[in-house]
């Protein structure tokens, strides 16, 4: 599964629908199920929303001032408390210990 078409399936359906990002910070795993019909893995989905984040720091979709903070919260729920994933959520969403 290529994640960075996924990313580009995304921030494509953001570009058409701009409410469709609010859908993405709330619920990440389901917005991209939704959007793109993929079910992907806590990996895959922690892949695709950095490369989404990336995009919209890069001017994508003209969405650079939408605050990303609460997609890790969200996110968090998905891998859990421990996971190897955790500390890595944490450094791409800026949470401070």
């Amino acid at each position: 599964m290529d994640v960075k078409a996924i990313a580009e399936q995304v921030m494509a359906a953001v570009g058409e629908a701009p409410e469709k990002a609010q859908e993405f910070i709330a619920d990440p795993k389901g917005a991209i199920e939704q959007l793109t019909g993929h079910a992907l893995d806590e990996g895959q989905i922690a892949e695709v929303v950095e490369h989404v984040k990336s995009m919209i720091a890069e001017g994508g979709a003209g969405l650079e001032g939408l605050d990303l903070g609460a997609i890790g919260e969200k996110l968090g729920g998905l891998v859990g408390e421990g996971s190897p994933l955790g500390g890595l959520l944490g450094g791409i969403f800026g949470k401070k210990e």
